[in-house]
């Protein structure tokens, strides 16, 4: 049975009914969407492909893939990152292996990996847990996850067995993204194959479709692929590019792959099966099959795939994002239709994140009828601010969500109002703690505790658990303002008192020192910590690259000091309250004083600033 027929069948139309594009007007509206998100959010270069029934209909490129040189950003020629589009090209080469019965879907994985001591507490993992992303594995990316230099360029199987995250979950139950895991099957395809994993993906899955520039390589120097696309950020009136990185062996599998829009057409085509074919049929649909999701509202995982809506139509996408390149892969298989677009500039997720739905939504009938909201809905038991789970939880790590609260609210014409990152989205409720878009249609939806609170928000690819007010960005910085005031009244009382000499015990005496001592080595680790965390919450190249810093030796050093210090101030309440030398007033301002002290240390312990924290 051919694919397209297969396909048909599966998903329930006749592809003899799909509206066809026209070339001419789907140009005339791409670009004149893309060529305002140019102008409106500074974004250099964009290429796009578009294919529907097996065919090229659009395939043009916008702007500059390199601006200072003004090289043209050619969909033919320019090497687009399409980072995490990469693990839809993973998960196929191993279909492929599963396909030849090598591989295992529901075997444990480290049956594949012998030799390496994977550290899973929570559960066994198995292959499909890797794929899904639901092998409990938390996220981080300082110290390994892209290289500035030789010491940095790990092999796939160094970042395999020295970078493992911890298991913070048990495996096969949440879905929440994982890099690392990506990086895991990458190794069982090279450990399986006896390949290396760009020559197997080149030999089996690019080659076979055509695919002979694109691949999963880089380089160390920007002229080793002289058609490679540059990055841009826009500041001071003009493009600047960041500092050069490459996207090593370690993590290639997650994110390293390079293409032309070109020939993403022939990956496109193949997956809605036309042109040459790297899988059986059957494989094909079983690699577009659901395999788990976070809520039956929610759209699930596929192998490799997103399963997502777009106006009423079922799709298989997924996003890319790295170096500032945007990147985004939309197949509608109902419509025989994919649409690939890149960016690159960060600006560009504006563009490559919304392009394809709103092609669909101008092009096709719309099947999803978004309902009018009710201003007297009452929505307040879903108001509060939440935190992703897709997060560092035992590494410093922990400390980039600080600041990353998505903001969950109600507005007076009865929409639930969601914020993050400065975009505030308007939602829908349908009942049953179920919400639709109101301008673009994407779902959302929560999860109740035991106590029937909705306790965790599902939407999109990832799942927002409620924080209470001790774990917000407010309270750790109320408590941080108000040690730093009470170090400076403790400054000025011991310069206004430097002459006197109050009568105290040795006890009294060592618990007066410490509290002088303790200002400047917080006053450094702070510093320090701003200087460290202000460079690493950019993501800049070299804390990706190397990590720890040596800023953040010293803020980790500083802090454990300080927090001996804090503790001998603690011991220090016994002879201040028992002996009682001093006067009422100083000895409740030591309290004080030894309280937020504690009340800081706690907080860096919960931030996992405290200590020798950095990798796990």
């Amino acid at each position: 049975m051919k694919a397209p027929v297969l396909v048909a069948l599966l998903t329930g139309t006749c592809l003899a009914a799909v509206p066809r594009l026209d070339r001419e007007q789907l140009e005339a509206f791409v670009t004149g969407a893309v060529v305002t998100a140019m102008e409106d959010h500074r974004i250099p270069g964009v290429v796009i492909s578009v294919v529907q029934g097996g065919e090229i209909i659009l395939e043009k490129g916008y702007g500059f893939a390199r601006e200072p040189e003004r090289v043209r950003a050619d969909p033919q020629t320019s090497l687009f990152r399409i980072a995490s589009i990469s693990k839809t090209f993973n998960a196929t080469a191993l279909l492929q292996l599963v396909e030849q019965g090598k591989v295992d879907l529901e075997a444990d994985f480290t049956r594949y990996l012998p030799g390496i001591p994977f550290r899973l507490p929570l559960g066994v993992v198995r292959v499909r847990d890797l794929i899904t992303h639901s092998a409990g594995f938390e996220d981080g990316y300082l110290g390994y996850f892209w290289a500035v230099d030789a010491a940095s360029d790990l092999s796939l199987e160094d970042l395999v067995r020295r970078f493992q995250p911890a298991q913070v979950r048990p495996p096969g139950q949440r879905l929440v993204y994982s890099n690392y895991g990506t990086a895991v099957i990458g190794l069982i395809i090279q450990r399986v194959s006896g390949q290396s994993y760009p020559e197997y993906l080149q030999q089996h899955v690019l080659a076979p479709l055509g695919m002979t520039r694109s691949g999963f390589r880089d380089s160390r120097t920007p002229k080793g692929e002289p058609d490679l696309a540059y990055s841009y950020t826009w500041t001071g009136g003009r493009f600047r590019r960041p500092e050069w990185a490459w996207m090593h062996a370690g993590m290639q599998p997650a994110g390293g792959m390079i293409a032309t829009a070109h020939e993403m057409t022939r990956y496109m085509r193949m997956h809605l099966g036309h042109g040459p074919v790297v899988l059986k049929p059957e494989t094909l649909a079983r690699m577009h099959t659901p395999l788990l999701g976070n809520h039956p509202f929610i759209h699930p995982n596929a192998h490799g795939f997103w399963v997502g809506d777009a106006w009423g139509y079922r799709t298989l996408q997924h996003g890319g994002s790295i170096f500032g390149f945007m990147s985004s892969l939309v197949l509608v298989p109902e419509l025989d239709l994919g649409i690939f677009i890149s960016t690159n500039a960060s600006a560009g997720s504006r563009l490559s994140g919304t392009l394809p739905r709103r092609i669909v939504g101008h092009f096709f009938p719309k099947r999803l009828e978004i309902p009018t909201a009710n201003p007297k809905a009452d929505l307040a038991a879903y108001t509060g601010r939440y935190r992703a789970m897709r997060r560092s939880y035992t590494t410093l790590e922990k400390l980039n969500q600080l600041n990353r609260a998505v903001v969950i609210s109600t507005n007076d014409q009865g929409y639930l109002a969601v914020t993050s990152g400065g975009i505030t989205s308007r939602y829908v409720p349908l009942g049953e703690d179920r919400f639709l878009n109101a301008d673009s249609g994407l779902r959302l939806a929560f999860s109740r505790d035991a106590r029937g609170r909705p306790a965790v928000a599902h939407y999109d690819t990832d799942n927002l658990e409620r924080i209470g007010p001790l774990e917000d960005a407010a309270f750790a910085q109320t408590m941080a303002g108000l040690l730093v005031f009470a170090m400076i009244c403790r400054l000025l009382a011991l310069w206004l008192y430097r002459r006197e000499t109050p009568a105290e015990t040795g006890g009294e005496r060592l618990a007066r020192l410490a509290t002088a001592v303790v200002i400047p080595i917080w006053a450094v680790a702070a510093y320090a910590s701003y200087v460290d965390g202000n460079a690493a919450e950019g993501l800049t190249s070299r804390h990706m690259a190397h990590y720890p810093t040596s800023w953040a030796w010293v803020w980790v050093l500083g802090g454990v000091t300080a927090a001996i210090l804090t503790a001998l101030q603690v011991f220090g309440l016994i002879p201040v309250w028992f002996r009682r030398s001093w006067t009422l007033p100083r000895r409740l301002a030591y309290t004080a004083y030894v309280a937020l002290g504690v009340t800081m240390i706690g907080l860096m312990h919960y931030w996992n600033l405290l200590g020798l924290r950095m990798l796990g």
